[in-house]
């Protein structure tokens, strides 16, 4: 890939003006009225799968799998077209196909006898298009618009503003499945979605061209160059899965069935984070992030052992408070790491990022795969083991983090 830099961007006329607050900021303000939206839904969109397939984990599990797998091959392909078309236009892209998602689903939640095997189908597409055209963009022009030396301070105060909105979103989602049904956090999240776009007319415009062919991407993806840090991508991918789709079921499950616990659940533990956050960024910029990194694998392992050992509220409880210690001492280097190695990628960091998310994904797959397995003849719980010995993956980008290596 080449890169081609920033186009010029007209100078702000108005000491008031939008663009007055940098690209940064501007690329935060995006994300994080993202992030708001996925947080009214995302811890209870697999309930709502679970719900919708009759309370069968096997069915939800299988969709999950079918739904990552058709990603693989469009990740290439998405990064072909934005080389065309910009960075932005493709974000753009990305969220369109987010809104199809939350559209299709409160079609799905509100009329569920209306072709239901169809909207579940353009529900998996439309994921698809979301993250291969927004997420790959988007670390792109977070690498080129942090700053080396300031970027460990910078991601610590972007994710303890995900924190913040952390808190009250998955509360306000179990507020409106309680009180008005599925339907109404869709349509929330659709507002939301639409308003994450405006920051993005404010970007400077990054140009680049991504110069990797399809089996070519694949084929260094696992070369000796990239094998750390593919498998420590795997690993993480399929360890977040277990986040993303066993945890809230089995939330859903301790609680009863009722959605509003799980919402007001998520919030609490998430307070529990914040201060820690702001915390652990300031101190990356002094520390070599990889010590860090190791400390952090341990303790969120332990963590997933702990969510395996409990079954009542108070346990889960606890367990989940020191799990979200342990995620934020290991996630924060990590991504750092990752920012940093995008940002020395120089003119490969779109391929980087590119192949990045498809070892991410490869992981989603296997481990739903693996899962179908496991839990036809374990309890739920054996899933955050599973989890737990996948966390010490994480450790192998460590070793492929290194300044000298070429990407």
């Amino acid at each position: 890939m080449r890169f081609f830099g920033h186009q010029k961007q007209t100078p702000p006329s108005h000491r008031f003006d939008v663009r007055h607050l940098g690209a940064l900021p501007s690329l935060a303000t995006n994300r994080l009225l993202g992030f708001a939206a996925s947080n009214l839904i995302w811890i209870f969109f697999p309930i709502f799968l679970y719900e919708f397939f009759g309370l069968s984990l096997s069915k939800v599990l299988l969709w999950f799998l079918i739904s990552r797998l058709i990603r693989l091959p469009l990740f290439v392909w998405a990064a072909r077209i934005f080389s065309r078309i910009g960075l932005i236009p493709s974000m753009v892209v990305g969220t369109a196909g987010w809104v199809v998602f939350y559209v299709t689903s409160f079609s799905l939640a509100t009329r569920p006898d209306f072709h239901p095997w169809l909207m579940l189908g353009i529900i998996v597409v439309s994921l698809g298009v979301f993250n291969c055209f927004y997420w790959a963009p988007f670390h792109v022009d977070f690498a080129e618009f942090s700053t080396k030396g300031k970027r460990g301070r910078q991601i610590g105060i972007f994710y303890a503003a995900q924190q913040l909105i952390g808190i009250g979103a998955p509360m306000l989602g179990g507020v409106l499945i309680a009180s008005y049904g599925y339907g109404a956090a869709f349509l929330v999240g659709i507002v939301v979605i639409l308003l994450s776009l405006i920051p993005l007319a404010f970007l400077p415009r990054v140009r680049v061209r991504y110069e990797f062919g399809f089996f070519e991407t694949f084929r260094r993806l696992f070369s000796s160059d990239y094998r750390d840090m593919t498998w420590s991508m795997v690993a993480l991918g399929a360890e977040g899965e277990v986040g993303f789709v066993i945890w809230p079921i089995f939330l859903f499950l301790v609680f009863g069935g009722e959605h509003l616990d799980v919402g007001l659940f998520a919030g609490l533990i998430v307070i529990v984070g914040v201060l820690l956050q702001l915390f652990i960024g300031r101190r990356l910029d002094d520390r070599p992030p990889h010590r860090l990194l190791k400390w952090g694998v341990d303790l969120y392992a332990l963590g997933w052992i702990g969510k395996a050992a409990v079954d009542t509220v108070t346990g889960v409880f606890a367990a989940s408070a020191f799990h979200s210690f342990g995620s934020i001492v290991m996630r924060t280097p990590l991504d750092l790491m990752m920012y940093e190695r995008a940002a020395d990628c120089g003119h490969y960091v779109d391929e980087f990022t590119v192949m990045r998310e498809i070892a991410l994904t490869i992981g989603r797959v296997g481990i739903m795969a693996l899962l179908i397995a496991v839990t036809a003849y374990f309890s739920i719980s054996a899933s955050f083991i599973v989890a737990a010995l996948l966390s010490f993956g994480a450790q192998l980008f460590a070793r492929w983090h290194v300044p000298a290596r070429k990407c």
